[in-house]
This record gives C-alpha cells, structure tokens and sequence, in this order.
C-alpha cells in the first residue's frame, strides 16, 4: 500500500489496530541529511520487554528496597509495519508482521484501550469546575458517570482524571508564590478596592501575605466594631497558618473581611498582619478577640493599643479540669459556683473580684498558679470587664473563627498551592455571599410571626433582620409576661424605674428625659446592641410604639435599612476569574434544546446531527491548538497567571507550625480523657469478653 503522506500512513495502521484489539505506537525511525524521516517503524504497543525485569536479581538480592507489586503490558510482541519513503513524498509499506504474542482485546472492553481514552477539553473544564469547589478527580469521575449514563460513556478512566489533576498541581510548581502576586497585581489594575500586602524573606521566598476584596472592606465598615481572630493549620502545602478575620452581619451570621497566611506565629508575623490590616481597612476593630498567644497579645499591644483585646473564654475554661487538682475535678459544687462567677454578664468588676477571693478561700486554692495566673489577666477575658464597651458581647470566645475555619476548609485542602487555596478561598466566599444574599431575601420578603399584641414588637418585626428579631422578640415577651414594677422614683428630669425580672432579679432603668436615653444595669444594649427585657418593659408602660431611634442598633437591621440605596448583591459576590458569559449562555441554550426533543426520537436525531454540523464548521474555523497547548492555555486561564522560569517572589518554605514536632496540636488532659473514653476496650480472642 502506498500513501500521500506519514501521517496518512500512521493513522491507517492505528485504525486497523483499534479495529483488531490491540494498540500501535510509534517507535525508531531512520532520517536523511536534511531530517526527512526515509523509514518509520510502527510496532503493536506490548512489543518489548520491561526495563525492570532485566534488573529482577538485582531488586531481589536488595533486601533494603522496598517492593511494589507492578505489572507491564510488555511480552516481546513481534507485530509491526515498516514505511519507507517512495516517490518523492510518498510512503509505502516495505514489511508487515501480522503475529501477536497476545490475545486481542475483546470488543466490550475496547472503551479501556488507551487510544480510545481520550480527555477532551469539556472533561478538563468539568474537573477545574470541581477543584475549584474542592471536589476531588474521583468524585469528579463519579459525577460525570452520572452526567454521560454509565461509566462506559467517559471514554476516559479514573487515572486520566486524576493524572489531569496531578498536571495541574505540576504546572505552577516553583512558581505559585509569583503567579499568585501576579493574579492580585491584575485585580488592582481593574480599578477595583483589592487591597493586598506581602513580604519576603532574605532568600526571597514569600513568608506572609494579607488580601482583601471591595465587599471584604465594605462588610468591615458595616460590620467591624468587633472582629475573631484565629489561625488554622492544614490548608495548603507549604503549611503556612491560614487566619481571616472574621466578624458578625446583621443576620448574626459569619462575615469575612480578609485573610492572610504566615509561615511563623511569632510577634513580628502577627504585628506585620496587624498593620497591613489598618491600611487595608482604615482603622482597627474596637474589640479582638484571640486565643492565648503570647506572640499575638505582643502584637495586639503594640499595634492596635486602641482596641480592646480578649481571650477566647472557651480556651480558658477548656483547661480548668486538667489545672484542678484531683480532689475538686468531680466537684459538682465548685463547676455551679465557678460557671456562676465566669460566664455572668451581670457582675461589675468588684463584684466578680469579691466572688472570685471567695471560691479560691473555700475550695483552697490560692497555692495553683493557673488560678493565679488567670486572675492576673482577668480584665482579658471576665465578661465584667467588658460589660461597659460598645458591642463587647457579640464575641465571648472564638466560636466563630473555629466555624468559619470549618467553614472554608470544607473548600480547601492540604495540597493546594497558593493560586489554588485563593480560588478555594473565593469559592468560599462565594458560597458564604450567596447565603447572605439569600439570607437577606427572606428577611425582605418574608415576616416573623408575633407572639404579642403589642405595637412595639411589630415595629421590631419591620426593622430588625429576622434573625436577630427573635432573640429581639423574646426580651419583648419576657418583658410582656415576666416583668413587673417594683419601685418607680423621680429625680429632677431622670425618672428610675426597678423593674422585677422574676427570672434574673431587679434591674434598674434609668430614663434622663433631658437627653431622652434610657440606661439598663443590665448593661445588654451596651454590650450587644440590642434593647434588653427591662428596657422594653419600660418601652411599654410609656406606650411607645416603637423602638427609640438612639436603640435600634442600624447593624442588626434589614438590609434596606442598613444599605437603603444599594440592592443587597453589594457586588459581583465572586471574587475569582469568571466564566465567559457566553460559555454559559451557549450552555443554556443546548441544555433548552435537549429539553424540548426529549421523549422524541425524530426531534433528537435532528437536533444532534445539527449539532454535529455546527461543530463541524466550527473545527475548521476555530482555534488549532495542540491538545498540550490547550491544556496548557486552559491551566494559565485557570490561575489566572501563567507560570515563569524567573519567579520574582519563591515559594515559601515548609512552616513548623505550633505542635508539628509532636504529631499536631498539643491536647489537653481533659481532650485525652475523652479520646480514651471512646477507645474500644481490648477483649478476650476466645470469649470475646
């Protein structure tokens, strides 16, 4: 046989061979001078013998190896073809060895041969959609299964998925520190407020970065009189601690205002993320709260001496079990008074500091030098110490950074480099935005039911987001049902009323008519920004209909009361590169069609030999690229950058991370305690008992 051209030829002796069950590859070849190939062999794919066989003694005499059960599809198979050239430009089959060694690949499972796995640019798209919601290339596998009816419609196999995602992980390598700093710098040049600060190492490798989006620094300045702190491990490959900054909205729900990383926990990390803090959003939190770190509370001190820095409650009170000495660590009495003095809102600082001397003297503790010490750093963390600052009591401990931490590590896993955390990280910001949007169209759309007749709690109803309402809604029914007058005084233009909370006790409202404000010792619409049950008792003997304009806190409100002339999409919620529009739109449209012809034979058969004649005029028409230069170019569009041979930023080195030489994070006794509780205990092999 003769052909026009070696492709031609080529083509011809893998189309017989996918018809016969086997594979045709490419194998040595002779040239002229002037590089034009004058013979080509093409052999059957297990033509061969295993490079690692011929070493077989050796590995087996080397007792340090490790040994792998592995197999190779090589057996010295003799079919082959020769081409040769003839005629100027043509080629013609000068030897044919038809004879396997092998069986031939029976028809159901020809789909597993590899010259029929194939991974089309639709299945890559369908893997980066996947990654960048954290699913990973198994998942993917099964999903698309789903989509093309049965696993034999991939025409791919688990391996070319998962090798796809291996690519993409090798193609940034050496340079995601760069391509990252390169996606930020492009985002600045769209003119939008993405803020972002980084610094380097001497080796010029990346130890810290801070970034914000425009809806970031927005949500700060409705929402940042009080922000959580907190690191979390485990996020990326180069272990660097991932910590946003996170805060309340007005549905009481987690809201972020960034997020940085840091290769060490020490006080100049810390500090340095503090102050880039300050330029991106302006100003500094009026409350932090942190856990115990020493290098952070330096940090705190010296940066935002302006803010009102506390300890997470629940790290504290976590290790009082294991500080206890054993005599006291079953004592239900001293757990009563101790929860009793800590965790009240009620007390003011001499009160707490009379009840605290009290406890040490009758449980005899005044030698444990944990108590001491956290008597020394009790305006840290007792809650009566800050029961007098403005929205002091919408953070108690760091429950929201675990949450949010939880949160976003549903969306970003160990093995991401930089790029890839920052889509993992806009993926879940997206997810947290669509959630506030939805959130917020309920609470537009939607109204609480009443549990009173009372004007006020339906002006409550209109004005509070439906979250907050019902806490809202319960001081006013409290108020309605369970409080009563005790005394009322007048002196000069204040008027005092003690109101008998049959619940908590008498609290004192204080109404200065001259200024028209109205004071709990209660001290809850300080603390929260929330009128507490004594005021709206009061609220209600003087008939109000609503709630005073001085106590209704605007960032508890709905959002057409927090943002009156913006529609509550603040922005574009994704942060990330976006899909074309018309990829979508085109999607849509094929997805409608689809729809239409279903059930219909006739209908379906024209529309795919339609869309066959579509496809086919475009593929002569439209791009050339390689399959490498088409995953390549899909890769750069997935990062956003492409990778260089001259980073101006390395990668960071691996971070020792607090507890990395001891297995992760130190546990406590009591976490210990617990662990060894749900550990099976051993039983007898014959008895099983």
């Amino acid at each position: 046989m003769i052909f026009q051209s070696l492709p031609e030829a080529i083509k011809f002796y893998k189309d017989y061979a996918e018809a016969c069950g086997f594979e045709a590859r490419m194998s040595t070849n002779r040239k002229a001078n002037d590089e034009t190939i004058t013979r080509q062999y093409v052999v059957c794919n297990r033509e061969g013998v295993w490079a690692k066989a011929k070493q077989h003694g050796v590995r087996i005499n080397d007792s340090t190896s490790k040994k792998r059960k592995t197999t190779s599809c090589k057996v010295e198979c003799k079919a082959k073809v020769i081409f040769k050239l003839a005629m100027g430009t043509w080629y013609q089959i000068t030897q044919f060895f038809e004879g396997h060694t092998h069986s031939m690949v029976p028809l159901p499972a020809r789909d597993l041969m590899p010259s029929n796995r194939n991974m089309e640019e639709f299945k890559q798209r369908f893997i980066l959609f996947g990654i960048k919601a954290n699913i990973g290339p198994m998942r993917s596998f099964r999903m698309f299964a789903e989509i093309m009816g049965s696993y034999e419609g991939i025409g791919s196999t688990p391996n070319n998925f998962k090798n796809f995602a291996r690519d993409l992980k090798v193609h940034s390598k050496g340079s995601d520190a760069h391509m990252l700093l390169e996606t930020f710098t492009n985002k600045q040049e769209l003119g939008n407020e993405f803020k972002f600060f980084h610094d380097v190492e001497d080796d010029n490798k990346l130890c810290r970065i801070i970034w914000a989006d425009e809806t970031s620094i927005k949500n700060f300045r409705l929402f940042g009189e009080a922000v959580s702190f907190d690191g979390t491990y485990n996020t990326n490959r180069y272990k660097l601690i991932f910590t946003p900054f996170t805060g309340k909205d007005n549905h009481g729900r987690c809201v972020s205002f960034g997020a940085a990383l840091i290769s060490h926990e020490d006080t100049e990390s810390y500090a340095w993320v503090l102050d880039k803090f300050v330029e991106i959003m302006g100003n500094a939190p009026r409350i932090l709260i942190t856990d115990q770190d020493p290098g952070l509370k330096k940090a705190v001190a010296s940066r935002w001496k302006e803010t009102h820095h506390r300890f997470c409650m629940w790290h504290i009170n976590i290790k009082v079990a294991e500080k206890l000495p054993p005599r006291l660590r079953e004592n239900a009495d001293f757990k009563t008074m101790y929860d009793s003095i800590v965790w009240t809102d009620d007390d003011d600082a001499d009160v707490f500091e009379e009840k605290w001397k009290y406890m040490i003297q009758e449980f005899d503790l005044s030698s444990n030098k944990w108590f001491n010490d956290m008597f020394k750093e009790r305006s840290m963390w007792i809650p009566a110490y800050f029961r007098h600052i403005s929205m002091s009591g919408i953070f108690r401990t760091t429950s929201s950074s675990e949450s949010e931490n939880s949160f976003f590590k549903r969306f970003i896993n160990k093995t991401s480099d930089m790029v890839l955390l920052y889509t993992n990280f806009c993926s879940g910001l997206d997810a947290q935005r669509y959630n506030y949007k939805l959130t917020t169209h309920n609470d537009e759309t939607r109204t609480p039911m009443m549990v009173t007749n009372l004007p006020i709690e339906r002006n409550a109803s209109v004005v509070y987001s439906n979250s907050v309402f019902k806490y809202v809604q319960d001081e006013i029914d409290h108020a309605s049902k369970a409080c009563g007058m005790h005394k009322m005084t007048a002196e000069g233009n204040d008027t005092y009323y003690e109101v008998d909370d049959k619940v908590d006790g008498v609290f004192l409202v204080r109404h200065a008519k001259t200024h028209d404000e109205f004071i709990c010792s209660c001290n809850l619409f300080i603390r929260k920004g929330m009128p507490c049950k004594h005021l709206f008792f009061v609220f209600i003997i003087l008939n109000l209909d609503s709630i005073p304009q001085k106590y209704l806190a605007v960032r508890w409100c709905k959002f057409s009361i927090l943002c009156p002339n913006e529609s509550y999409d603040l922005q574009p919620s994704s942060s990330r590169q976006p899909v074309s529009s018309w990829e979508v739109s085109i999607f849509k449209v094929v997805s409608e069609a689809i729809a239409h012809v279903r059930g219909n034979n006739e209908l379906a058969e024209d529309l795919y030999n339609n869309v066959i004649e579509v496809r086919d005029r475009f593929a002569k028409n439209g791009s050339t690229d390689t399959p490498q230069f088409s995953k390549t170019r899909l890769f750069n569009e997935f990062y956003g950058a492409a990778p260089t041979d001259t980073p101006s930023v390395l990668p960071p080195d691996i971070a020792k991370t607090k507890g990395s030489g001891v297995g992760g994070r130190r546990k406590s006794e009591q976490e210990k305690a617990m662990m060894l509780a749900k550990k099976p205990k051993r039983l007898c092999r014959k008895c099983k008992t």
